[in-house]
């Protein structure tokens, strides 16, 4: 019970900050709210709008972005008139509602771990820095949050319903950021993995159910993009991150002699390395709240944070490695690590470890829960 208490004050600590952040973004520095991609979001959400007003004229979106985004601001900030901070607001909710759905997904196991879980999701840096700009970043994890939340009831009861919400929930997370588009491969595989060889027959249907919703559902998309630009693509951002930054040929294209000096394997057992240390231990920017105090706090408090869920990261790795839904969230997590280093390269920031933070905070949260209460229990021995 004192455990749980701590941990409510954590979340409570956690909700503090975003309200004092908010304020400080409404009275202080509202343009802070603007990055260079959210002009091109806010221009893609006029387009949504002239659709609706004239659909006969067809919707011509750019091939670069996907769709889903604009389509949430042509709603909320075109259609219902919400102003930007309005829609910062909504997206700050939309974080605490991530959290509630982790908390759901887990509290079956252990409400203690539910709890810290919810915490870690609400004091997650990165998460609360791009919830509170015009980025795709809330609306996407938080879609995908309810991807995860079905599919771990599958995993407990095997029933075709959750399995269908969870295929459906991960395509419209695609529509928001494309990052996600062959986790539906790797979901379908864990189906076939889920049922074993015994009920190989059933688990291939399930999974075949699988890629059949995920990518019906995303084809949509790419035939409206056939028939609009002769391209059978999603989206063409993912061409322009792999080919540029991306890690296959970087080799190649390094122009730093230092680098380019290294054997090849030595060269990319290298740039993995780093960039894997700078995606999973930055703790997320606050420079773009123009505030010293903002950024003292981020540093001081961003990298206690980190340390803290590393370590219940690899205390749960341990604790979940027989456990189905514990394997499932850290296939999940290894997918989003594995294609933010392949696409983005040098370019990766923190911002692209938001999509890993329900299974991380699940994670982590089990693996503090396990450290805890497993000396509890010595010390009543």
């Amino acid at each position: 019970m004192r455990i749980e208490k701590y941990i409510l004050w954590l979340i409570a600590l956690a909700l503090g900050i975003k309200f004092f952040l908010f304020l400080h973004i409404a009275c202080v520095d509202s343009l802070s709210i603007m990055q260079p991609d959210s002009f091109g979001y806010l221009l893609e959400a006029k387009t949504w709008m002239h659709y609706f007003s004239m659909p006969s004229e067809g919707l011509r979106q750019d091939l670069y972005r996907t769709p889903g985004y604009p389509l949430f601001l042509a709603v909320f900030h075109d259609g219902l008139n919400l102003p930007l901070l309005s829609i910062v607001f909504l997206q700050i909710v939309l974080n605490v509602l991530t959290a509630v759905v982790v908390f759901k997904t887990i509290s079956w196991k252990d409400r203690r771990i539910g709890l810290l879980s919810t915490a870690i999701v609400l004091l997650d840096l990165p998460t609360t820095i791009y919830s509170t700009m015009i980025l795709t970043e809330s609306l996407h994890v938080f879609i995908l949050s309810l991807g995860l939340y079905a599919f771990v009831k599958y995993i407990n009861n095997r029933r075709l319903a959750w399995l269908a919400g969870a295929a459906i929930f991960l395509g419209a997370s695609v529509y928001v950021r494309p990052v996600g588009y062959f986790l539906g491969f790797v979901v379908a595989g864990f189906v076939l993995y889920l049922w074993g060889m015994k009920k190989f027959f059933t688990g291939l249907a399930h999974a075949i159910a699988v890629l059949v919703l995920v990518y019906g559902f995303l084809g949509i998309w790419q035939y409206h993009n056939l028939k609009v630009y002769n391209d059978f693509t999603f989206c063409s951002i993912n061409h322009t991150t792999i080919d540029l930054n991306g890690i296959i040929g970087r080799y190649a294209r390094e122009t730093n002699p230092q680098f380019k000096a290294m054997p090849p394997a030595l060269y990319y057992a290298d740039t993995v390395g780093r960039n894997f240390l700078n995606l999973m231990t930055t703790p997320g920017n606050m420079k773009y709240f123009h505030s010293s105090a903002w950024k003292i706090f981020g540093v001081i408090f961003g990298y206690l944070f980190v340390i803290f869920w590393w370590v219940g990261w690899i205390l749960g790795m341990g604790q979940c490695k027989r456990d189905a839904v514990g394997q499932f969230l850290f296939l999940v997590l290894l997918y989003f690590i594995f294609v933010s280093l392949f696409s983005t390269g040098w370019l990766v920031t923190p911002r692209f470890r938001v999509p890993m933070v329900p299974s991380l905070a699940i994670l982590a949260a089990w693996g503090w829960m396990a450290l805890l209460c497993g000396k509890k229990e010595e010390k009543k021995k």
